[in-house]
């Protein structure tokens, strides 16, 4: 990997993040497999926080004291992954299956939108600076909407919304690639876009070359 361009907010001599986001059905978990396949050893993947939670037994609550509890949880518990698994991992790229501006998107309070972050003692330049690079994916249109995932009981309406959050959460991002659907509307697609970005990181270009390559790519598709 190249050293950092000029506008990078990374310390060269700690791992470097990126979050994987974007809304359900996105393909956040085949783009991790991907990722792990094509580049090995250059990458590590941190697993999602809200997964473990809800596959550990926690109790899943949709009223609002009870979505404040487990989004807080959510919080520390990927705190602290990314900072165990960035100590072993000096130098290389962590994948990091979504990030702590992601809860934003989740937290009930809508008419106070830093109530996550205040409820966490935390600030939004904070949260933004933990990360080098975001990037989104976006929920597909209906047709290829999943919903053979056991942990996902969104429908693609309420997709779409949680979505549009997950992208107004990370707006304040500086390197961050959304990969819509592309004019195909195939899955393959929009992957290939989504692997361009991770290869140009690793290969140390900076965010507009990469971001402008990645568009160009998904407008041919």
């Amino acid at each position: 990997m190249k050293a950092a361009d000029q506008d990078s907010l990374y310390d060269p001599s700690q791992a470097i993040k990126l979050v994987l986001t974007g809304g359900p059905s996105g393909g956040k978990t085949t783009l991790a497999q991907a990722i792990q396949r094509e580049y090995g050893d250059q990458v590590v993947i941190v697993p999602e926080a809200a997964s473990i939670l809800w596959s550990g037994g926690w109790p899943r609550r949709t009223n609002r004291e009870g979505v404040r509890h487990q989004q807080r949880a959510i919080y520390y518990i990927q705190r602290e992954m990314e900072q165990l698994i960035a100590t072993e991992n000096a130098h290389r790229l962590l994948i990091c299956d979504r990030g702590s501006l992601d809860g934003l998107a989740y937290w009930p309070d809508r008419d106070d939108p830093f109530a996550y972050l205040k409820s966490l003692n935390t600030k939004l330049e904070d949260e933004v600076n933990r990360y080098d690079w975001v990037l989104h994916l976006d929920t597909p249109r209906a047709s290829g909407y999943d919903t053979s995932n056991p942990l996902r009981n969104e429908s693609h309406e309420e997709a779409l919304k949680l979505n549009d959050r997950i992208r107004e959460a990370w707006n304040h991002h500086p390197r961050r690639f959304v990969v819509g659907n592309t004019p195909s509307g195939k899955f393959v697609d929009k992957l290939t876009c989504a692997l361009y970005v991770i290869e140009n990181i690793l290969k140390g270009e900076a965010f507009d070359v990469i971001n402008e390559g990645m568009i160009r790519l998904r407008d041919a598709h």
